[in-house]
């Protein structure tokens, strides 16, 4: 499946490069750095499940942070400002604790990260050094092979249904502004997740609800090392 994905990811990338390449011209090609801060928003209460109480809701801060990395283009569509961004990039975020409580107290689990590989086809605008720009952006989900240790048997089964993947494959919708100084290029984005980012969890045979939707701000830098000649200074 990774790596369907990934050639599948990869042939579009492509794709879209070679067809606007024909018929429109290349502005940049560059490379970006990002710090990310993420939440899994949830509106879903605490419930039961065994004798464990776990609440979606413990921590609903924007206080979960990571990095990203992203390889991207851009063209210029038709005449005047606009262009098309495509981009393929990884991210990699702290996971939002979900609150966990039993007989003989409670905790924050959050061991995870949140990884996942990412193809984005932005469109923007720009005026003078400024742009806005938004799109839709695929992500690959990886999964994580740390585990949490608990001695306590109803925790342990607890804590491993939350351990079980997300949903592999989400969309997403991005939106940002940014600024052009020379070659660098300085954004600032939000990403909604339009895909939940996990609907149900596996405990003891059977499905239990938890729904939650990844969100972040995305505060990033690039790098344009290729410019068109119009560009350059």
């Amino acid at each position: 499946m990774q790596k369907t994905f990934i050639t599948t990811t990869a042939a579009l990338f492509l794709l879209g490069l070679a067809s606007t390449a024909q018929s429109q011209q290349l502005q940049a090609l560059g490379v970006s750095g990002s710090f990310n801060i993420a939440r899994l928003h949830s509106g879903q209460s605490a419930y039961k499940l065994g004798a464990v109480t776990i609440d979606p809701q413990f921590d609903q801060s924007n206080d979960e942070t990571g990095n990203g990395i992203t390889l991207f283009g851009r063209w210029q569509v038709g005449r005047g400002g606009w262009y098309a961004q495509p981009e393929v990039g990884y991210v990699s975020t702290l996971a939002t604790p979900i609150g966990i409580a039993y007989d003989r107290g409670s905790f924050s689990y959050a061991s995870q990260q949140i990884r996942h590989l990412d193809a984005r086809l932005l469109a923007g605008y720009q005026a003078g050094p400024l742009r806005l720009f938004a799109g839709p952006s695929l992500g690959y989900h990886l999964r994580n092979t740390d585990r949490y240790q608990d001695t306590n048997p109803d925790v342990q089964a607890v804590v491993d249904a939350l351990a079980e993947p997300p949903a592999r494959v989400q969309a997403a919708l991005q939106a940002g502004t940014g600024v052009s100084i020379w070659r660098l290029d300085i954004n600032a984005r939000y990403e909604w997740g339009l895909t939940q980012y996990r609907r149900t969890i596996q405990f003891q045979q059977q499905q239990h609800y938890l729904h939650q939707n990844l969100q972040q701000i995305i505060l990033e830098v690039g790098y344009r090392f290729y410019r068109a000649p119009a560009l350059a200074d």
